[in-house]
């Protein structure tokens, strides 16, 4: 842009004006990041709703497991993205933990750890103990909570909601957030699929 106004300026005398104004919409974009002045609110919430075939009860049993990942990831999950090879871990009593190898993708091998910080009947939240997986490169995750409860009086279905809270790292948020924000939705509608509803029921 610089370039094209310093010739433009250099025929025709003067500096266009147009071609100003366009560099001058960009620029405060280009500082985002670079101090918190310039920066917008990098914390998010990501949260997901569904109903699955189960009660309860058999909803807290799938959960109580190692995650499952033996359904392949959404198609943008695939692009590129480190993908959960390895899972280690049970339990919903406060304390217990899960630890999830991420491998592929860009950058190095790497664990997300998570531990159960609250428990209690129909919901569970496990916050993050550390993650050295290349995910932590473009988001620092905090913790997912994890509600459920029956929708209908014979304990045949249960709806469940899960949320994932996250702060974002890259910049610009105008690029990466909703980018960002829809992977998250789609990485949490796939742990209810797959590691919330009952596997008999799947």
């Amino acid at each position: 842009m610089a370039a094209i106004i310093r010739r433009v300026t250099e025929r025709n005398g003067r500096p266009p004006v147009l071609p100003c104004l366009v560099l001058l919409s960009l620029a405060p974009m280009s500082m985002e990041g670079t101090c918190p002045e310039f920066s917008f609110n990098r914390e998010e919430l990501v949260t997901v709703r569904s109903v699955v075939p189960g009660s309860p009860m058999d909803v807290a049993a799938a959960l109580s497991h190692s995650p499952r990942i033996a359904q392949a990831l959404p198609a943008y999950l695939r692009l590129g993205f480190p993908r959960p090879v390895d899972v280690s871990g049970e339990g919903l009593a406060v304390g217990d933990l899960r630890r999830i190898h991420f491998a592929g993708g860009e950058g190095h091998p790497g664990d997300l750890l998570m531990r159960v910080v609250e428990s209690e009947p129909g919901h569970v939240r496990f916050a993050v103990v550390s993650d050295q997986s290349k995910v932590a490169h473009w988001l620092d995750w905090e913790y997912a909570d994890v509600r459920w409860k029956s929708v209908d009086g014979d304990g045949t279905r249960t709806e469940i909601e899960w949320t994932t809270a996250y702060r974002r790292l890259l910049d610009p948020a105008w690029y990466f957030r909703p980018w960002e924000r829809y992977a998250v939705r789609l990485a949490t509608g796939y742990l209810i699929e797959t590691n919330a509803t009952p596997a008999e029921r799947r």
